[in-house]
């Protein structure tokens, strides 16, 4: 008897277990909703999601890197291969985020690539950090604003909505923030915290998600969002000053007064057969400081935009990738008007800005322009501009396609970075450009071989560039006067360098 009870015994302990087991596992289509932690506990700094194991994923240790044309540098690799945000480089220090679907943060000596810290977000997907004051603030794509000293201790933080897919903004001891009420309404607010304690100073009502990152010039915080409503409120108490929904498809770079930005136009064009077809275009546009002044397009700009066509970008291969992306994390398709995006805002995007994916949105920069030199620069496509804003002229432009002929249904180039009479771009083909500002030639190129989407930075004779596959490389520029590009946007303002 014994050979046979210990046997039923075992089975019947087994059958015991994967039947707790059953019950404990989540089904597929529990498994694909994200959820939230109690709204009572949004500001608590311990609060986990949920309880599964976070292993801290290890980065490469750094290598030498030459480029095939002879530039040289080192290289990163972070786990996951998972897309990078534009870094941080402040005191020495190389401030970055693991991708996004990542859970660590990490802090690398600027010269050598060396991990100095890593922070664990116990959420996923930080975003590109800003630096200002001895403070890192960055948020998480799901789903809080944090903030830490530049030596790695968390200061504070907060639970805000779900998702998050723009940066913050840092000023005058200020960050601004946008989210969604995920848990309340579903509407979106831009928010002001103090930057060293967390408290809230004031919040408004904004249309959506804010494309890329607020932009803070002359006492104002400046945004558009995705549904293409450009805001203006005043940074100190937030009062609303004007807003106008014209398209705009990129954030403002603001400039003696004006905000200048992409718009999108739709224009009817004649068909392979001869019959009306709608093309999406896109051009610069300017628009004055004040309540009622108008919105005047750039005309000399305006070129073929199908990266803003949802529907021809539905057919790109970097969409199917944003999918896989978005699944990585919680969301999919069918999903995705039940994951905390409010009010049909990812219809929004899709039809202003070709975005229909959280990561798309995510990664998603516009064809913003930047001022420089008294002369204002934009990548819209495959194409660099140069445009005199005082007489709308085209300066020059130089288009740089990586693929050949046809439709560009992926932005190809990077925001441009300025410094030092200097455009630094990235590219979709895995290149790093190195242009005159005066004339757009050619100064130098790297081919570094990963495929490129968000702005380089440029710092101390280096421009630190983040691939869309989790590889950051550092490449020495030959000049030590390349330098002041220390992160997105130039600054923690996000409004270039100063002029």
């Amino acid at each position: 008897m014994k050979k046979i009870v210990v046997p039923l015994v075992g089975l019947l302990l087994s059958l015991s277990l994967i039947g707790y087991l059953l019950l404990r596992s989540p089904s597929p289509e529990q498994d694909r909703q994200r959820s939230w932690p109690d709204p009572d506990s949004r500001d608590d700094p311990e609060v986990v999601w949920d309880d599964r194991p976070m292993t801290p994923l290890e980065m490469s240790a750094p290598t030498t890197f030459t480029s095939k044309e002879g530039r040289k540098g080192w290289r990163v690799t972070f786990a996951g291969r998972r897309p990078l945000a534009t870094p941080a480089v402040v005191g020495g220090k190389v401030f970055i985020g693991a991708g996004f679907g990542s859970h660590e943060f990490y802090a690398l000596d600027a010269h050598t690539g060396k991990q100095l810290w890593r922070y664990q977000t116990k959420d996923d997907g930080p975003t590109a950090a800003v630096v200002e004051d001895g403070y890192v603030a960055f948020n998480t794509e799901s789903c809080e604003l944090e903030v830490l000293t530049v030596d790695g201790t968390r200061v504070w933080k907060k639970w805000l909505g779900d998702p998050l897919m723009s940066m913050p903004a840092v000023a005058g001891g200020k960050v601004y923030m946008a989210y969604p009420d995920s848990k309340g309404n579903g509407h979106h607010a831009l928010v002001c915290f103090d930057l060293k304690t967390g408290q809230e100073h004031w919040k408004k009502p904004i249309a959506g998600e804010v494309i890329t990152a607020p932009v803070l010039h002359g006492g104002r915080a400046h945004l558009a969002t995705v549904d293409g409503t450009l805001y203006c409120f005043g940074a100190r108490e937030g009062e609303p000053l004007w807003s106008e929904r014209r398209n705009a498809t990129s954030s403002p770079t603001v400039w003696e007064g004006r905000s200048y930005f992409s718009r999108r136009e739709v224009v009817k064009r004649k068909g392979p057969g001869g019959e009306p077809v709608e093309q999406q275009t896109e051009m610069l546009a300017c628009r004055g400081g004040g309540r009622d002044d108008y919105i005047a397009s750039l005309e000399s700009t305006a070129l073929a935009a199908d990266y803003l066509d949802a529907r021809k970008r539905a057919r790109s291969s970097s969409e199917a990738k944003n999918g896989e992306l978005d699944s990585s994390v919680g969301f999919s398709s069918a999903g995705l008007s039940g994951a905390g995006l409010p009010n049909g805002s990812m219809g929004l995007s899709k039809s202003n800005i070709g975005q229909g994916t959280v990561s798309g949105i995510w990664a998603y920069q516009g064809s913003r322009p930047f001022v420089a030199r008294g002369r204002l620069f934009s990548a819209m496509g495959h194409t660099l501009t140069c445009v005199d804003p005082r007489t709308e002229k085209v300066v020059w432009k130089k288009a740089l396609r990586p693929d050949g002929e046809g439709p560009v249904v992926d932005a190809a180039l990077t925001p441009p970075a300025l410094v030092n009479g200097k455009v630094f771009v990235g590219t979709s083909a895995g290149e790093v450009l190195c242009l005159s500002a005066d004339s757009g030639k050619e100064l130098w190129r790297a081919t570094i071989g990963e495929p490129v989407s968000f702005q380089p930075a440029v710092a101390a004779g280096r421009v630190y560039v983040a691939s869309s596959t989790g590889v950051l490389f550092c490449l020495e520029t030959g000049d030590a006067k390349d330098d002041g590009w220390l992160m997105w946007g130039a600054t923690a303002s996000h409004n270039g360098l100063p002029q």
